[in-house]
């Protein structure tokens, strides 16, 4: 289980590379009914630019943060690929599946498209592995999984309904009686 981070408004999950975390970074612009917004304001009710189903309605989003992870950094086609200047078009968490439609998919696995982990297609050219200390990400969730449309990328979606909000005040998680015994070595 994710530690949590303690925050004004509750407390949010903490993961570390190891965990091979998954979302949206803050800023991530995503295709929606209304032109594209940054991922950290949708809301469950927004219609959502999807690959194969046009519209589709967002359930749900929840958030987690990330510490010490291998971002990967798309650079723009028409970049210097020297240019350590050159702002990326999108960046990922290295788990984030992004579909490919290009030569790689028809040569490595013959097929038209497919969705691999970002950090599969680093070139160290046009897209690039970065460690990140600390980042926030924003996962959005679906009545199915759904590849949306981000600066011309698509990204896959999460796998599952959005989590029931945390309110912070189920003492609970915090009481130590009621957290599971640990494993000992005898």
């Amino acid at each position: 289980m994710p530690e949590l981070l303690e925050i004004q408004s509750g407390a949010i999950p903490v993961v570390h590379q190891r965990e091979r975390p998954t979302g949206l970074l803050e800023g991530t612009l995503i295709r929606t009914e209304d032109g594209d917004r940054p991922v950290e304001y949708l809301l469950a009710g927004d219609r959502i630019v999807t690959r194969d189903n046009g519209l589709c309605e967002l359930r749900g989003t929840s958030t987690l943060v990330a510490c010490d992870i291998d971002v990967i950094a798309f650079l723009p086609a028409d970049a210097k690929p020297d240019n350590p200047e050159v702002e990326p078009q999108l960046v990922v968490p290295a788990m984030q599946q992004v579909a490919v439609d290009d030569w790689r998919a028809n040569v490595v696995f013959e097929r038209d498209t497919l969705a691999t982990p970002a950090g599969s297609l680093v070139d160290g050219k046009r897209v690039r592995r970065e460690k990140r200390k600390l980042v926030r990400l924003f996962r959005l969730h679906f009545d199915s999984p759904q590849m949306i449309v981000s600066n011309d990328f698509f990204l896959a979606s999460e796998k599952t309904r959005a989590p029931e909000p945390f309110s912070g005040t189920d003492t609970d998680l915090f009481d130590e009686d009621a957290r599971p015994p640990r494993n000992r070595m005898h």
